[in-house]
């Protein structure tokens, strides 16, 4: 076999590079040690030789620009491998490195070498080539073991797709093929995640990578090690333990190094985010090398703000191993213990004052509660690696110490207790509401002292105070660290407010039931009648108009319809063996305001032109456009009649009328969504149904017209339309001259106007309603729809993606919520989709909220927080502490 020049260099690269990985005495490293901290930095030797440092290694240029640091020895030992790797692959930089190293030979030194040669004679040839063949011959034998391996490792499959779940592809520069898990991959292709997708990814070596949507990667090997060239996302590497070797994930402007750990990577436009999980990581970036232990993380940009490792990490299907085990948890509490039933009479609504404003009936669940604990502990016990997780995480404070003796305290109370703790509310001349009293009936009077007498020493005499005769109870200055107690006569009842439990005890004592005649009394009396669980009641009637303080503010009010509301109820029970949830306002029946606009439940036909991948989705069918508009311009001119009159003025001068121009041209239902990718624009859409298309046009023509006559006066281009015929419908485009992103595409169809911000969306919303293929043909979608007599619904909002919660969430913390808050908002629905819903009928509107997996209801699980929300156990330690 013939050996070309090329394949001989190569094969002493290879062996010199050998001869540089072999280990080597303790003695002469620590030697090589001092000499190379003796020597100047990187930066320095760079300056001395007349080069800028490069920060970013991107091409043959920058590799090229580190030859002169390098021939010094300035480099780190990641980037001397990279820059050794390279020349051996690429021939312009290997060769820039020799002449680097040995200089450029003149035309004349090349000549006079040449003719020295001619005159050598045939001797000297022969033992020219005698040498050459027995130098080859040896390094031949010498490397063919290492030269074998090197030729297999670029052969052979040195990964393979382990796990996946959603779309996985191998990406090449002419195609992309879809990948299957045990499918093996090539040294240095290319696989990539789609979006909502996910893979495992297991090395020769057992090295295990973690790719979340989105990431693309490729893997190299070279005798330094294993190298992931991350080109894009994050991945999860747990590195199998490194011999004399290392493994490596490169990102555009980072380099990677370990020996064997767990650590994560996230690479995006703005730069990197290395986070430790496990072990420590070496991070080569900008110039400095920093070493990174667990629970720590560095970015490679300012603009990347660092997070928790936690929340890093949060996406890893191994994160959410321990969800996964709750659950299970949480199918045993629910197959075991039951809610308590559903009530069905009270003496304690009686005894409540007559201008009550505010009723809060809770069953008693600390039987339950109890009940749903020991099975947990039960799990604690049997499973330790959940066990050593609980501990953990009550450490951390997300489930604080106390939690089992704050359970029991709550089950040694409520075994005292009756059926349901009451708490209620009066209200004030100025509409807010009194301090609230608690009361509750008792089975064992004695002994609820006893338990409390034996606590009070716990929480301190200034936390709460045993009233025994609050006929006794004199004027006094309301002190709010002070919960007073008083126990007689069957119940028991706590306030801030000592004159509050002084009146209790005097209506209970007379048997005097003032609040017995009142309206909201009856109506709250009618839930009892059909079964009672969680009952919050208000009286919003009452609270408006006391809260009502000018005559102007109070007439504005009357024509919005608010003084027509009456009550505000929100239930949560057992109905017919299923969970029941709801709130109703009542009102008024009346022709105009809020309490009007709705149109009961009927068919939403822009839907029709939603997908079924749509995010978010708001729908609602109102009664009259005109009408909405009319009562809004009622109460402008009653509110702030100057107002009204320039806008009046503004309508004549212009020759705009919106309620004849915009609302008349319209019908009754309109859809709002964000039905595609966010970025690099949000893909909203706007549905709105159009009765008369041809004078919503011109309406809308002509007052762009007037708006351009403005803007001309302030210097400003204006507003510029656009209409293309596509298949015969004329499609608009409304685009502003002076901002560049201001743009509406938008088309008349089916009798609907459809916007969104490019003419594709338009189109492809169209080309939904004509294929059938929408957003009411979703399987999610129908699975949140909820049984009951009604075929359509006023009002709706559908979400399907947990991602926009998390935003919510984070709007949440900066406001300065609790971490029990964050959590319970962020995991309200999770994963699942969801749908709040509204009827509008002839006097109330309800209120409802369903998900996948039913309507949104409590569960004995849901009180200890499993898992997401804080549970009753935390809210009852933290009210209390």
């Amino acid at each position: 076999m013939k050996i070309t020049d090329r394949e001989l260099n190569n094969i002493l690269d290879d062996a010199a590079g050998e001869i540089r990985n072999e280990n080597l005495d303790a003695g002469v490293v620590a030697g090589a040690t001092e000499r190379v901290w003796s020597r100047l930095s990187g930066q320095q030797m760079a300056a001395q030789a007349g080069v800028a440092m490069v920060d970013q290694i991107r091409n043959c240029d920058d590799f090229q620009a580190l030859i002169p640091v390098y021939l010094q020895g300035g480099l780190s030992a990641a980037r001397t491998m990279l820059l050794e790797d390279h020349t051996r692959e690429c021939v312009p930089c290997r060769k820039a490195l020799k002449e680097a190293r040995y200089g450029n030979q003149s035309k004349q030194q090349l000549e006079t070498q040449q003719a020295r040669a001619a005159a050598v004679g045939y001797r000297m040839t022969v033992l020219r080539w005698g040498i050459a063949a027995a130098l080859v011959a040896a390094v031949g034998l010498g490397a063919w073991p290492w030269v074998q391996r090197f030729i297999n490792s670029a052969s052979t499959l040195n990964a393979i797709v382990e796990a996946s779940n959603g779309s996985v592809y191998k990406v090449t520069n002419d195609r992309t093929q879809t990948v299957k898990v045990g499918e093996r991959l090539l040294r240095g292709e290319r696989i990539r995640t789609a979006k909502n997708a996910g893979a495992v990814v297991k090395l020769p070596d057992g090295t295990r990578i973690e790719m979340r949507e989105r990431a693309e990667f490729s893997v190299t090997d070279n005798p330094a090690g294993v190298t992931i060239n991350l080109d894009r996302g994050q991945v999860i590497v747990q590195a199998a333990k490194q011999r004399d070797r290392k493994l490596f994930v490169q990102t555009d402007d980072s380099l990677v190094s370990v020996k064997g750990t767990i650590f994560s990577v996230n690479s995006g436009t703005k730069g990197a985010r290395v986070s430790v999980i496990e072990g420590e990581v070496h991070v080569d970036h900008a110039g400095r090398n920093d070493v990174l232990l667990p629970g720590q993380q560095v970015t490679t940009h300012e603009s990347i703000e660092r997070v928790a490792v936690k929340e890093e990490i949060a996406w890893s299907r191994d994160a959410g191993r321990y969800t996964q085990m709750l659950d299970e948890v949480r199918a045993q509490i629910e197959a075991a213990v039951a809610m308590p039933g559903n009530r069905y009479s009270t003496r304690l609504l009686d005894s409540m004052p007559e201008n009550t404003v505010i009723y809060v009936a809770i069953p008693n669940i600390t039987e339950t509660l109890a009940k749903a604990n020991q099975i947990l502990q039960e799990n604690l016990q049997q499973n330790a690696e959940l066990r050593q997780w609980w501990e953990k995480e009550q450490a951390q404070g997300r489930h604080r110490q106390g939690f089992n003796e704050t359970i029991e305290l709550i089950r040694q109370f409520g075994a005292h207790l009756g059926d349901e703790v009451v708490l209620a509310a009066t209200s004030k001349q100025n509409g807010e509401p009194n301090e609230p009293v608690i009361i509750a009936e008792v089975k064992d009077p004695a002994g609820l002292r006893a338990l409390i007498e034996s606590k009070l020493g716990a929480t301190g005499p200034q936390r709460l105070r045993i009233i025994d005769d609050p006929s006794a109870i004199g004027p006094e200055t309301r002190d709010a660290k002070t919960l007073n107690l008083w126990m007689n006569d069957g119940v028991v009842a706590f306030s801030p407010e000592g004159e509050a439990l002084k009146q209790l005890a005097g209506r209970i004592r007379s048997q005097a039931k003032p609040f017995a005649a009142s309206p909201f009394r009856n109506h709250i009396a009618g839930l009892y009648r059909e079964g009672a669980g969680l009952i919050i009641a208000a009286d919003l009637e009452r609270l408006v108009m006391n809260g009502l303080k000018k005559e102007k503010e109070s007439a504005a009010i009357q024509q919005l319809g608010v003084t027509d509301l009456r009550y505000f109820v929100v239930e949560l029970k057992e109905k017919d063996g299923k969970p029941y949830n709801r709130a109703v306002v009542n009102f008024k029946e009346s022709q105009h305001g809020i309490t009007s606009w709705l149109a009961a439940p009927n068919p939403m036909g822009a839907l029709e032109f939603i997908s079924p991948d749509a995010n978010v989705v708001a729908a609602f069918v109102v009664q009259e456009p005109t009408a909405l508009v009319d009562d809004l311009l009622n109460t402008l001119k009653t509110a702030d009649p100057k107002a009204y009159d320039e806008l009046i003025k503004f309508q004549a001068e212009q020759g705009v009328d919106l309620r004849n121009d915009f609302a008349g041209p319209l019908g009754s239902e309109y859809a709002f969504a964000v039905d595609g990718p966010i970025l690099p624009t949000p893909s909203w859409k706007a549905v709105f149904q159009v009765d008369d298309p041809t004078r919503l046009q011109q309406s809308l023509e002509h007052l762009v017209e007037k708006l351009n006559v403005e803007f001309a006066k302030h210097g400003k281009q204006g507003l510029a339309w656009t209409r293309v015929e596509i298949g015969g419908k004329p499609f608009y485009t409304l685009k502003s001259l002076d901002l560049a992103v201001a743009e509406v595409n938008y088309a008349y169809a089916y009798g609907y106007l459809i916007a969104a911000p490019s003419r594709a969306l338009v189109e492809n919303a169209i080309k939904f309603k004509e294929s059938g293929y929408t957003l009411l043909q979703s399987a999610k979608f129908k699975a949140t729809l909820p049984e009951d007599k009604q075929a359509n619904f006023s009002a709706m909002l559908y979400q399907n993606t947990s991602s926009l919660t998390a935003p919510l969430a984070k709007v949440v913390g900066n406001a300065g919520a609790s971490k029990e808050a964050r959590g319970m908002m962020k995991g309200l629905l999770g994963n699942k989709a969801g749908l709040a819903y509204v009827y509008a009928l002839k006097d109330r509107m309800v209120f409802s909220v369903n998900t996948e997996d039913g309507p949104l209801s409590l569960s004995p699980a849901d009180l200890l927080g499993l898992p997401g929300n804080s549970g009753m156990g935390q809210i009852f330690r933290h009210a209390t502490r």
